[in-house]
C-alpha cells in the first residue's frame, strides 16, 4: 500500500482493506502496513472504531507515530489496553521486531540519516515503523519482523560511519526510547481559523499563511487540509511543511479583545 494509494482513497486501499476484514471475519489474523497518521485515518474511517473494530492499530510503544495496521478475528476482540505486545506476538506470532542502532561516534548521525540507510538496502517505507534517534550516534527502530534479518546482516555503515545492530525485547526498546520534547508556542489570534493558526505559529503573514493552506502544504490530523476557514479544535495535530508538527494544547479562551488565546506545543 503506497502512501499515494492511501492518500488519493483510492480503490486499491479500500479493497485491500475489504480483504483482510472479510479475512479476520473468517477467524484468521492478518496485519497490513505500518501507517502515516494520514493513513491511520483513512483506514479507520473504512474499518471503523470502537472496542469491536476488528482494527488495531499499534506501532509497538504508546507513542508511537507510525502504526501497523492489524485486523483482529472476533475471539480477539476487544484487544487489551496494555501488554499488546505480548498480545500480537499470540495472536500473530511475533510481527513486529525491535532494533537497537549504534554508530561509532566518528560522525553524527540524524534521522535522516538513519532512515535513509534502512531504505537504500531495498526495504519499503510500509515495513518500516518509527526511528528514534538517540542523541547523534544512535537510534531505535520498529519493524517488521520479514526484514529485522535483512537490517541485522546488512547494515553495517550509515553515511561515514560503521554501526552495528542489535535485536531487544519489546520492553528493552520501551524503556530506551527518549521522551518526546516539545516547544511551548503562545499567542492570540483572530479566530480559530486554519489560516491564521498557521500564520501564528509560523509567524507569516496571513495571506502567505493561507497560501500555504491552500497550496496543501499543511495537514492536520496527518491528512492534507487546503481549506483556509476550517475551525482548529483543540488537541488536533497540524503538520507544517517546513515549520514542523505542532499539537493544540488550547484555543477556545477569549481575551477582552476578543482574540483567542492560542496555546501549542511544537515537536523538536
Amino acid at each position: 500500500m503506497s502512501g499515494q494509494d492511501v492518500s488519493s482513497g483510492g480503490a486499491l486501499l479500500r479493497s485491500r482493506v475489504a480483504d483482510l476484514i472479510a479475512r479476520a471475519d473468517r477467524g484468521v489474523p492478518c496485519a497490513g502496513p505500518f501507517l502515516s497518521e494520514g493513513e491511520q485515518e483513512l483506514v479507520l474511517s473504512l474499518a471503523g472504531r470502537g472496542p469491536r473494530s476488528p482494527l488495531l492499530l499499534w506501532g509497538g510503544y504508546p507513542d508511537a507515530e507510525r502504526k501497523k495496521a492489524f485486523f483482529l478475528p472476533e475471539r480477539f476482540r476487544p484487544a487489551p489496553e496494555e501488554g499488546i505486545n505480548a498480545f500480537l506476538e499470540e495472536a500473530f506470532r511475533s510481527p513486529l521486531a525491535f532494533l537497537s542502532l549504534e554508530g561509532s561516534g566518528y560522525r553524527s548521525l540524524s534521522h535522516r540519516d538513519w532512515l535513509g540507510a534502512v531504505l537504500a538496502l531495498g526495504i519499503e517505507r510500509d515495513a518500516i515503523g518509527d526511528v528514534r534517534t538517540v542523541g547523534d550516534r544512535a537510534a531505535l527502530l520498529v519493524c517488521e519482523r520479514t526484514v529485522a534479518g535483512l537490517i541485522g546482516e546488512e547494515l553495517s555503515r550509515v553515511g561515514a560511519d560503521a554501526v552495528r545492530v542489535a535485536e531487544l525485547s519489546a520492553g528493552e526498546w520501551e524503556a530506551s526510547v527518549p521522551a518526546r520534547e516539545y516547544t511551548l508556542c503562545s499567542d492570540t489570534v483572530p479566530s480559530a481559523r486554519l489560516d491564521a493558526v498557521v500564520g501564528s505559529l509560523c509567524r507569516l503573514a496571513r495571506e502567505k499563511a493561507k497560501a500555504a493552506v491552500a497550496g496543501g502544504n499543511v495537514r492536520v490530523g496527518g491528512l492534507v487540509c487546503e481549506k483556509p476557514d476550517r475551525t482548529v479544535c483543540e488537541g488536533e495535530i497540524l503538520s507544517i511543511r517546513g515549520s514542523g508538527k505542532f499539537e493544540i494544547l488550547s484555543l477556545s479562551e477569549q481575551n477582552k479583545k476578543g482574540r483567542y488565546r492560542l496555546l501549542a506545543r511544537q515537536y523538536r
